[in-house]
């Protein structure tokens, strides 16, 4: 966590150095600077933020009756701040066209326009992913997206998996892993991404154990 709050701590000052030097020269190319000393900043918290979630722990008393997990808040920030640096690109560089009624000129026009559309339409998905309930579990069961809730009853198995990525063409031993919310229910085998999300995979880990917990004791509702 140090080393990676250091190294952010360096990236941010530099561009936030750089953006105030272009402040007097190019303004949009300053405020993709300062876009990027803000995305360092959000990246320190981040690290923060996962070196304390991993000492949260949850208990039978400090658990509540429902569990809601969302996309992870910092990641939707700082792929917001990263579209819009495109979408200042491309601004700057329709800025920069000396507008000319020729094939050529409207062809660079019409393709910057779609640049600049297209990471708008992607900024506006990342702001709905903000406030969208990717997962539910409560007493009754596990509920993902909009889909009908899985029912405790009829699920099996259900704990945190972890993959390994490995590629044929990587030299290296280095193999990322990516962690997966596992359950079976009825038989089907489901598997869900939980690396984006506002919990760890520890947290979800003992979220499970206790409503499973709770449901045992409780018996079906």
């Amino acid at each position: 966590m140090k080393f990676g709050i250091i190294f952010y701590s360096i990236l941010g000052i530099l561009a936030l150095m750089i953006g105030i030097y272009l402040l007097q020269y190019l303004l949009f190319l300053s405020i993709i600077f300062f876009i990027g000393a803000f995305i360092n900043g959000v990246f320190i918290y981040k690290e923060y933020q996962i070196h304390k979630g991993d000492k949260v722990e949850y208990t039978e008393q400090t658990l509540p009756d429902e569990v809601i997990i969302k996309y992870s808040f910092t990641g939707r920030i700082i792929a917001i701040a990263i579209y819009s640096i495109f979408v200042i690109l491309g601004i700057f560089f329709i800025c920069c066209i000396r507008i000319k009624f020729n094939f050529i000129t409207v062809l660079i026009l019409v393709v910057l326009t779609a640049f600049i559309v297209y990471f708008i339409i992607k900024i506006i998905s990342e702001i709905k992913k903000i406030l969208a309930v990717i997962i539910s579990i409560d007493g009754k069961g596990i509920q993902v997206k909009e889909h009908a809730r899985y029912l405790w009853n009829d699920i099996q198995l259900e704990k945190i998996t972890v993959k390994h990525l490995v590629s044929r063409e990587s030299k290296h031993d280095y193999r990322p892993e990516m962690n997966y919310l596992y359950f079976f229910h009825k038989n089907e085998k489901i598997e869900i991404n939980i690396d984006d999300f506002d919990i760890t995979d520890y947290q979800l880990s003992q979220v499970l154990k206790i409503f499973r917990s709770r449901y045992n004791h409780s018996g079906p509702l």
